[in-house]
């Protein structure tokens, strides 16, 4: 392979790895601060039974934050990658199934209290864009500083780019 096309690559690992580790660690942050409410908003999906939704709350902010640190510390190896693109793919299939049964009023949970989103299709492609991000990751390899910087810039801008169009795709809509 082409070196350029080996150093695109390696930043877009990076810029992957950026962003969806401050997107994680948006998300723990937000669920470790409304804790109280997080078994709610899982027993909302109705896909668990009563008994696991207390430990999946319990487990999912610090599994955020735990992937998040990995993935923005640089020492991500394929198997916190791939953990990462399974919990976004869990995330997206359960509000698939939410869709599916035609229970789109409640709420995603997607870590933003303050501006509550209810389940749409949009919300399952941003997850797939998510995962899709991290999918350079798999072949990392060493990267230089340049490509370090580099990808390390994209990857907060892609996080900016989301926050700011998930905000703006939570408000609500004129009648």
């Amino acid at each position: 392979m082409a070196p350029l096309i080996q150093e695109l690559i390696a930043a877009a690992g990076v810029a992957g790895r950026i962003c969806v580790g401050l997107v994680f660690l948006a998300a723990a942050a937000q669920k470790f601060s409304h804790w109280r409410i997080l078994p709610a908003v899982i027993a909302n999906y109705r896909l668990l039974p009563h008994a696991f939704v207390a430990p999946a709350s319990a487990l999912l902010p610090p599994v955020e934050l735990i992937l998040a640190v990995m993935l923005l510390s640089g020492f991500a190896q394929g198997w916190t990658v791939l953990a990462a693109m399974a919990l976004l793919a869990l995330f997206a299939i359960a509000m698939a199934i939410n869709l599916y049964r035609g229970r789109t009023m409640i709420d995603c949970g997607c870590g933003q209290s303050f501006l509550k989103q209810t389940l749409n299709w949009s919300l399952i492609a941003r997850n797939a864009v998510l995962a899709a991000l991290l999918l350079p990751s798999l072949g990392a390899a060493a990267v230089s500083m340049p490509i370090l910087v580099a990808g390390c810039s994209a990857g907060l801008a892609f996080a900016l780019l989301y926050l700011i169009a998930n905000t703006i795709s939570a408000l609500p809509r004129p009648a």
